[in-house]
Protein backbone atom coordinates (compact mmCIF):
# COMPACT_ATOMS: atom_id res chain seq x y z
CA UNK A 1 0.00 0.00 0.00
CA UNK A 2 3.23 2.22 0.12
CA UNK A 3 3.30 4.59 -2.51
CA UNK A 4 7.52 4.47 -2.16
CA UNK A 5 7.76 8.00 -0.98
CA UNK A 6 11.60 8.62 0.37
CA UNK A 7 10.44 9.85 3.92
CA UNK A 8 11.85 9.25 7.35
CA UNK A 9 9.23 6.78 8.03
CA UNK A 10 8.92 5.15 5.59
CA UNK A 11 9.70 1.89 6.71
CA UNK A 12 7.43 2.56 10.12
CA UNK A 13 4.08 0.78 9.69
CA UNK A 14 0.90 3.27 9.61
CA UNK A 15 0.12 2.38 13.14
CA UNK A 16 3.55 3.89 13.95
CA UNK A 17 3.04 6.75 11.83
CA UNK A 18 -0.54 7.31 13.87
CA UNK A 19 1.58 6.68 17.04
CA UNK A 20 -1.41 3.91 17.87
CA UNK A 21 -1.03 0.45 18.88
CA UNK A 22 -2.46 -2.23 16.26
CA UNK A 23 -5.06 -2.91 18.68
CA UNK A 24 -6.60 1.08 18.50
CA UNK A 25 -10.41 1.56 18.13
CA UNK A 26 -11.20 3.71 15.22
CA UNK A 27 -11.93 6.38 17.47
CA UNK A 28 -8.24 6.54 18.89
CA UNK A 29 -6.70 6.53 15.69
CA UNK A 30 -9.04 9.09 14.44
CA UNK A 31 -7.95 11.45 17.29
CA UNK A 32 -4.53 10.88 16.65
CA UNK A 33 -4.79 11.55 13.04
CA UNK A 34 -6.22 14.83 13.80
CA UNK A 35 -3.62 16.19 16.48
CA UNK A 36 -0.45 15.14 13.82
CA UNK A 37 -2.34 16.49 10.85
CA UNK A 38 -2.24 19.94 12.54
CA UNK A 39 1.05 19.20 13.36
CA UNK A 40 2.32 18.67 9.95
CA UNK A 41 -0.14 19.96 7.59
CA UNK A 42 2.25 21.75 5.15
CA UNK A 43 0.22 25.06 5.25
CA UNK A 44 0.40 25.43 8.97
CA UNK A 45 4.68 25.23 8.67
CA UNK A 46 4.99 27.27 5.67
CA UNK A 47 5.16 30.14 8.10
CA UNK A 48 6.66 28.62 11.09
CA UNK A 49 9.70 26.81 9.08
CA UNK A 50 10.08 27.53 5.03
CA UNK A 51 12.82 25.29 4.76
CA UNK A 52 11.32 22.36 6.32
CA UNK A 53 8.29 22.73 4.83
CA UNK A 54 8.69 19.85 2.31
CA UNK A 55 9.96 17.20 4.87
CA UNK A 56 6.22 18.15 6.65
CA UNK A 57 4.66 17.73 3.67
CA UNK A 58 6.11 14.50 3.15
CA UNK A 59 5.29 13.24 6.46
CA UNK A 60 1.69 14.69 6.47
CA UNK A 61 1.14 12.02 3.09
CA UNK A 62 2.27 10.06 5.07
CA UNK A 63 0.20 10.00 7.74
CA UNK A 64 -3.11 11.02 5.57
CA UNK A 65 -1.95 8.05 3.65
CA UNK A 66 -2.37 5.73 7.41
CA UNK A 67 -5.45 7.53 8.02
CA UNK A 68 -7.39 6.55 4.77
CA UNK A 69 -6.15 2.76 5.14
CA UNK A 70 -7.06 2.44 8.74
CA UNK A 71 -10.48 4.09 9.07
CA UNK A 72 -11.29 1.41 6.41
CA UNK A 73 -12.33 -1.63 8.12
CA UNK A 74 -11.86 -3.69 5.17
CA UNK A 75 -8.49 -1.79 3.90
CA UNK A 76 -7.11 -2.46 7.61
CA UNK A 77 -7.94 -6.56 7.49
CA UNK A 78 -5.82 -6.43 4.26
CA UNK A 79 -3.18 -3.86 5.65
CA UNK A 80 -2.68 -5.75 8.66
CA UNK A 81 -2.57 -9.21 6.83
CA UNK A 82 0.25 -7.98 4.44
CA UNK A 83 1.82 -6.67 7.39
CA UNK A 84 2.08 -9.41 9.60
CA UNK A 85 3.39 -10.99 5.99
CA UNK A 86 5.72 -8.71 5.94
CA UNK A 87 7.23 -9.07 9.25
CA UNK A 88 7.20 -12.86 8.81
CA UNK A 89 6.06 -12.97 12.50
CA UNK A 90 3.06 -14.36 12.97
CA UNK A 91 1.32 -13.71 16.46
CA UNK A 92 -1.77 -14.83 17.87
CA UNK A 93 -4.96 -13.15 17.27
CA UNK A 94 -7.17 -14.40 19.60
CA UNK A 95 -6.72 -17.05 22.25
CA UNK A 96 -10.03 -19.53 22.29
CA UNK A 97 -11.46 -23.02 23.43
CA UNK A 98 -12.94 -25.77 21.74
CA UNK A 99 -16.38 -24.36 22.90
CA UNK A 100 -15.91 -21.01 20.91
CA UNK A 101 -16.15 -23.90 17.78
CA UNK A 102 -19.35 -24.38 16.33
CA UNK A 103 -20.01 -27.60 14.70
CA UNK A 104 -21.34 -27.52 11.14
CA UNK A 105 -23.71 -30.90 10.55
CA UNK A 106 -23.62 -30.46 6.62
CA UNK A 107 -19.56 -30.27 6.79
CA UNK A 108 -19.08 -32.60 9.74
CA UNK A 109 -16.27 -29.71 11.04
CA UNK A 110 -15.81 -27.44 13.81
CA UNK A 111 -15.36 -23.83 13.04
CA UNK A 112 -15.30 -20.15 14.27
CA UNK A 113 -15.55 -17.23 12.24
CA UNK A 114 -12.60 -14.63 11.89
CA UNK A 115 -12.79 -10.89 11.87
CA UNK A 116 -11.93 -10.94 7.77
CA UNK A 117 -15.24 -13.03 7.22
CA UNK A 118 -13.35 -16.35 6.92
CA UNK A 119 -13.15 -19.64 9.01
CA UNK A 120 -10.62 -21.26 11.82
CA UNK A 121 -11.63 -24.87 11.01
CA UNK A 122 -10.43 -27.61 14.15
CA UNK A 123 -8.60 -30.53 12.75
CA UNK A 124 -9.82 -33.57 13.38
CA UNK A 125 -7.42 -34.64 15.79
CA UNK A 126 -6.56 -32.14 18.56
CA UNK A 127 -4.32 -33.41 21.13
CA UNK A 128 -5.49 -33.38 24.57
CA UNK A 129 -4.31 -30.75 26.95
CA UNK A 130 -2.52 -29.15 24.44
CA UNK A 131 -2.99 -25.67 22.78
CA UNK A 132 -3.11 -25.53 18.96
CA UNK A 133 -2.80 -23.09 16.80
CA UNK A 134 -5.05 -22.85 13.76
CA UNK A 135 -4.83 -20.13 10.49
CA UNK A 136 -7.68 -18.24 9.22
CA UNK A 137 -8.68 -19.69 5.84
CA UNK A 138 -9.12 -16.74 4.24
CA UNK A 139 -6.50 -14.27 6.15
CA UNK A 140 -3.21 -14.58 7.98
CA UNK A 141 -4.73 -14.89 11.09
CA UNK A 142 -3.83 -17.53 13.64
CA UNK A 143 -5.89 -18.42 16.94
CA UNK A 144 -4.41 -20.12 19.82
CA UNK A 145 -6.92 -22.99 20.53
CA UNK A 146 -6.44 -24.58 24.53
CA UNK A 147 -8.74 -27.29 25.09
CA UNK A 148 -11.24 -27.77 26.96
CA UNK A 149 -12.42 -30.38 29.99
CA UNK A 150 -14.77 -31.73 27.69
CA UNK A 151 -14.42 -33.84 24.43
CA UNK A 152 -16.15 -32.81 21.15
CA UNK A 153 -18.96 -34.83 19.80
Amino acid sequence: MSHGRDTRDHNLSFYDVLQVSRTATLEEIRRSYQTLALQFHPDKRKANDPEGSSEYADRFIRIDEAWKTLRDERLRRIYDAELMQRSEEYFVNEILTEADFVFDTESSVFFHTCRCGGYYILPEEVPSGEPIYVSCDECSLIVQVNATQTSRG
